[in-house]
């Protein structure tokens, strides 16, 4: 029944602004129509007792035989004698008028509405378009960028192989610097396309919230340059000591964070705080907690102008045309992108001249260690040797290791892991930067010349990009401080000697690349290798023919390249080995400058073997060519045992006249006399090393130390200027530096005794 008093309801009907009209539920027939309905369908003149297909034809008829009760119904309507369409929704429902069943029709014209969904459609693929096509280019320019990358990496890493004087080391070593800058912005650049386009992954593992936090604070506390600004961490009672999450991920907001305080905070503090007191974001589940992370800073503060853009891509809070500051502006766009990813909220509050607030806050759970659904990898058979100086953690990665089945020997010094690795041979090395009497990189690369079988794993605190370039350059894997204990697990097991890989066929080896400049680096490293019988091809096509040859007993290939690129070329030899098995299973390796395809799931899948990322280094290629029996061992360990045999070599003298003969091409009164002159205009740089130490200034040490380094090598004073190197690159651990302060002094003393002996000589 119509609701109230029907003539009171028609008359407010007949005032509506949409149509409305009654239906005979027997017949179709139009009983009532209020004014609005004959304009909206277009028809001029009685309505009333009119069959409704009409004004619909029979599509409203089989709407009701559908939904005999209710229903809610969009159709397009052609208005009679005009070129026009209209789209109509109409609303029904099926009661008792005047005792007979009759339909209610509610009519509301959509035609206006439609046209703007449709408007907003095509908006949002001309969007869709334009954030794919930005993705691309920035993945493709990426691409192009790394590629010529190979041959710059590769050729320095070639000259550093040859004899070289102190300036051209430097000069080298300055080259790699900005080189892995280079990387470092790339890297930043295929990150924003990866979440642009959607296809940014995270990996959600246990994260231990206080080493994230603590190992974070001390990453970062090397970065202070000698100003007066204290690193804090402030972490609840009640945070978890274990939450879920991307490690990874975490740790690089946090960085980028701290970062950006540090750089704009000359005194004071930098804090980061953790708490459960969240203020935007809600759990997600009754047992989910918000993790709200925080770092606050004395520094200089922002505008609010500044504040509301902060986040966008290449936006800076120094924008000025006489930038005192560097970076790209991606960092905080990434950050950002990265917390939305997580389901978070992220932000900043800041007042100027009073310092900022950068904060982030993510829904997870809290995780118990002991939690039984947890599959981790299998570490069985593995010996693995562990080099950490901090001694909770080494029992944490001991436990940890041991729980997954490794053999495990540890230590907490340089000597002490130098010692067990020529004693006997390990699948994998794990060892930490900052070791009490050395790094761990050093320690790395006498491993890599002694037992090239041995996995490297450089497990540690410190974002530093060009010791992660370095680390690359040894074939290692570089995890930061903290891993999961799967993400632990995955690097030991990934990096562990693969001996049954060794070859059985054919030893030749084919490289297909068209690339001329990655072709000529290439053969000039297996070139400086020794040994190794290789064949180029410029595409797949070639390739697959001179792989139907039978000679070659493995195959590297570019995956961009004419004809036939890398994915078809590994699908066809995949394909061939499943046709014929007698063919048996040709290792390749994908040669790329891909950074997404070189985790070990990605190239695993394609079919490939392993995975060479451009730049490849000659550490990168040596490795894998002794693992798949290229290349033997190095007897390096009997050599080095030889040569602790033979007598203790003399002291070296403080100014060394072979090099002077190299660089100033000859040893005489005059060149002699330079030395002199190096003493004098140098003592001022000793005074202030001393100075510096003493006043706790790490900036002013390492300026001073860095002065005295490059004049000393130039002098031909080797000692003097590799205690000098020695002390730059440790200034800011005052600890490290102080045996460092006398032993400079002393030696300084020593280039004047030999130099004026020198000067009297050649003066005679």
């Amino acid at each position: 029944m119509l609701p109230g008093p029907q003539t009171d309801f028609l008359s407010v009907i007949d005032t509506a602004p949409f149509g409305f009209c009654l239906v005979n539920g027997r017949d179709y027939s139009v009983t009532y129509a209020n004014p609005a309905f004959a304009p909206l369908v277009g028809f001029r003149g009685t309505v009333r007792n009119q069959p409704l297909s009409d004004f619909f034809g029979p599509e409203l008829e089989m709407v009701f035989y559908n939904h005999p009760r209710s229903f809610e119904h969009d159709f397009l309507l052609q208005l009679d004698g005009r070129n026009v369409e209209r789209w109509l929704r109409v609303k029904g429902e099926l009661l008792t008028y005047k005792g007979v069943p009759s339909y209610a029709l509610w009519f509301i014209d959509t035609t206006a509405d439609r046209a703007s969904e449709e408007k907003l459609k095509i908006a949002a693929r001309t969007s869709e378009a334009a954030a794919e096509m930005k993705s691309n280019l920035l993945a493709t320019m990426s691409h192009e960028i790394r590629t010529p990358m190979q041959a710059v990496f590769g050729f320095l890493d070639l000259i550093g192989q040859e004899k070289l004087s102190p300036q051209m080391e430097d000069m080298i070593n300055t080259a790699k610097t900005s080189s892995a800058g280079l990387l470092e912005i790339l890297d930043d650049v295929l990150d924003l396309a990866k979440l642009d386009a959607d296809k940014m992954e995270l990996d959600m593992f246990e994260v231990p919230v206080r080493m994230l936090v603590r190992g974070t604070v001390e990453a970062l506390s090397v970065k202070r340059h000698g100003r007066n600004v204290v690193l804090l961490d402030d972490i609840g009672h009640d945070v978890p000591f274990v939450i879920r999450g991307d490690p990874k991920r975490l740790r690089q907001i946090l960085i980028n964070f701290m970062s950006n305080s540090l750089k704009f905070t000359k005194e004071g503090s930098v804090t980061l705080r953790v708490t459960t007191q969240a203020k935007t974001v809600k759990p997600a589940g009754p047992n989910g907690i918000v993790m709200r992370f925080e770092v606050i800073d004395t520094g200089m503060g922002m505008p609010q102008e500044v504040c509301d853009k902060l986040f966008q891509a290449f936006t800076q809070a120094d924008n000025t045309t006489t930038r005192k500051f560097g970076g790209t502006g991606l960092g905080l766009s990434i950050c950002k992108k990265l917390v939305t990813l997580m389901g978070g909220e992220i932000g900043v509050t800041s007042v100027e001249g009073t310092g900022s607030t950068f904060w982030f806050e993510i829904p997870t759970v809290a995780v118990s260690m002991s939690d039984s659904n947890i599959e981790l990898p299998s570490l069985e058979g593995l010996a693995v040797l562990v080099v950490e100086d901090h001694p909770q953690g080494l029992k944490e990665i001991v436990s940890s290791l041991k729980s997954m089945g490794a053999d495990v020997e540890a230590c907490s010094f340089y000597q002490e892991g130098l010692a067990l690795i020529k004693r006997r041979p390990f699948d994998v090395a794990l060892i930490d930067q900052g070791l009490p009497d050395g790094e761990g990189i050093e320690l790395m690369r006498e491993i890599s010349d002694l037992r090239p079988h041995t996995g490297l794993v450089m497990y540690t605190v410190h974002d530093d990009y060009s010791l992660q370039n370095a680390i690359r350059t040894l074939g290692a894997t570089y995890l930061s401080k903290p891993a999961s204990r799967i993400g632990l697990g995955e690097a030991v097991k990934s990096n562990a000697r693969q001996m049954t890989q060794m070859l059985t066929g054919p030893r030749r080896l084919l490289i297909a690349e068209d690339t001329e400049i990655v072709r000529n680096i290439l053969q000039r490293q297996l070139e400086a290798m020794g040994g190794i019988e290789v064949d180029f091809v410029t595409n797949g096509v070639e390739a697959l023919e001179a792989i139907r040859t039978g000679q070659y007993g493995i195959v590297f290939t570019d995956l961009h390249m004419p004809q036939m690129d890398g994915y078809m070329l590994i699908h066809e030899i995949r394909d061939r080995e499943r046709a014929d098995p007698s063919l048996g299973h040709l290792p390749v390796m994908v040669l790329t400058a891909d950074v997404q395809l070189s985790q070990r799931q990605s190239y695993l899948k394609e079919g490939f073997d392993e995975c060479l990322l451009k730049p490849v280094s000659l550490g990168q290629l040596r490795h894998l060519l002794v693992r798949w029996g290229l290349m033997t061992e190095d007897a390096g360990i009997a050599a080095l045992e030889s040569a602790n045999e033979m007598p203790a070599p003399k002291i070296k003298s403080a100014i060394d006249l072979d090099a002077m003969r190299t660089q100033m091409g000859a040893v005489d009164a005059e060149t002699v006399e330079m030395v002199g002159m190096f003493c004098d205009m140098s003592e001022h740089l000793v005074h202030e090393i001393r100075a510096a130490f003493d006043a706790g200034d790490s900036h002013a040490l390492e300026e001073a130390a860095h002065s005295l380094k490059g004049g000393a090598r130039s002098a031909c004073c080797l000692v003097l200027g590799d205690f000098a190197s020695l002390l730059q690159d440790n200034a800011k651990n005052l600890e490290k530096s102080a045996p460092l302060i006398p032993a400079i002094e002393n030696e300084f003393a020593r280039v004047r005794v030999e130099a004026g002996e020198l000067q009297k000589s050649y003066a005679a």
